[in-house]
C-alpha cells in the first residue's frame, strides 16, 4: 500500500518533500515485515543493571542471546534472594564478587568485545559501565532519566565515562542504554540515514532520517520508536546476508572483523 501526501507536511524538514516522504512510507510498508509481526525492544525502566547488561552486550550479537542473558540474571539474583529487575549499578558491580570466570559462566558468555585476542570480554565492560555509573552517581534508571531531562552534571560525565569504555566511543551502545532504560527518544542512528536514502533515491543525512521516521510513524499509526527498531531489525538482516558488521565497518572497533558471528548461548 502507498500512502500519499500532498504538499510539505508540518514538520518536515526545509529539505525534504512529501515525495520523498511518499517514497520513504512506501518502503517501510513494503519492505519492512508487518507491524503485527515487529520484534519489540526490551526495555527495563526499574533496573540499571539490566539496561547495562542489555546495552553492552547488544552490538554484533543475535537479540535472543542479549534476551537469554538477562534472564540469566534475573536467575542469578532470584538464587540470592534478589530481584535483579530492581537493581541499581551498585548491586550489578556487586555480583561480580564471585569473579569474573564465574560471571560469565553463570551469567553471560566467553564473548570479547570485538574480534581480536587480547580484547576485553563483554562481562568486564559490563563492570566497567556498572563502575562508571557508581562513581558518577548515576546509579539508578530513575537517576538516569532525571538526568537525562536535566542534562545534569552525573548524567554528562557518567556519558563521558562509557564513551570511554573500550570499543563505545561511537554511542550505539549509550544510545541504546537510554532507549531500554524508558527514555522515549528516537538517537540519531546510521542504519536510519542508509535506509532512508535508499527508500528515497537520495543521499539523506541521520537528523532528516529522524524527521521522515517521525513523519512517517504518524501516517503509519505507529511510534517512531516502534518504525525505528523495524528498520534497524531489516538493516541487521541485510547486513549480515551482505557479510558485513551489523553495526556497519565505520562503526568496528579497530581490529574487529567484518562481522563476528557470536556464540548463541
Amino acid at each position: 500500500m502507498t500512502t500519499t501526501t500532498t504538499g510539505t507536511p508540518a514538520g518536515l524538514a526545509a529539505g525534504l518533500t512529501a515525495g520523498e516522504l511518499n517514497r520513504f512510507v512506501d518502503a517501510a510498508q513494503n519492505v519492512l515485515p508487518a507491524q503485527a509481526k515487529w520484534t519489540q525492544l526490551a526495555t527495563y525502566p526499574g533496573s540499571l543493571a539490566e539496561c547495562i547488561i542489555d546495552a553492552l552486550w547488544s552490538e554484533r550479537v543475535k537479540f535472543t542471546t542479549v534476551i537469554r542473558i538477562v534472564e540469566r540474571y534475573r536467575t542469578f539474583r532470584r538464587w540470592v534472594g534478589a530481584d535483579g529487575d530492581q537493581d541499581g549499578a551498585p548491586e550489578l558491580v556487586r555480583t561480580f564478587n564471585i569473579g569474573l570466570d564465574a560471571w560469565m559462566d553463570q551469567i553471560g558468555n566467553h564473548q570479547r568485545a570485538y574480534s581480536r585476542d587480547d580484547a576485553p570480554y563483554k562481562a568486564e565492560l559490563v563492570l566497567r559501565g556498572g563502575q562508571a555509573a557508581v562513581a558518577a552517581l548515576v546509579e539508578t534508571t530513575a537517576q538516569l532519566r532525571d538526568g537525562y531531562a536535566r542534562k545534569s552534571q552525573p548524567f554528562l560525565d557518567f556519558h563521558r565515562m562509557w564513551l570511554e569504555l573500550p570499543s563505545q566511543h561511537s554511542g550505539l551502545t549509550w544510545e541504546r542504554l537510554l532507549l531500554v532504560s524508558g527514555i522515549r527518544t528516537v538517537p540519531p542512528d546510521l542504519w536510519l540515514a542508509e535506509f532512508a536514502s535508499g527508500a528515497t533515491g537520495q543521499a539523506v543525512s541521520n537528523q532528516d532520517a529522524l524527521t521522515l521516521v517521525e513523519q512517517a510513524a504518524q501516517i503509519m499509526g505507529t511510534t517512531p520508536l516502534r518504525l525505528r527498531n523495524a528498520i534497524w531489525q531489516y538493516q541487521t538482516k541485510l547486513d549480515r546476508a551482505d557479510g558485513t558488521s551489523p553495526a556497519g565497518s565505520h562503526r568496528s572497533a579497530p581490529g574487529a572483523p567484518a562481522n563476528e558471528e557470536t556464540q548463541d548461548t
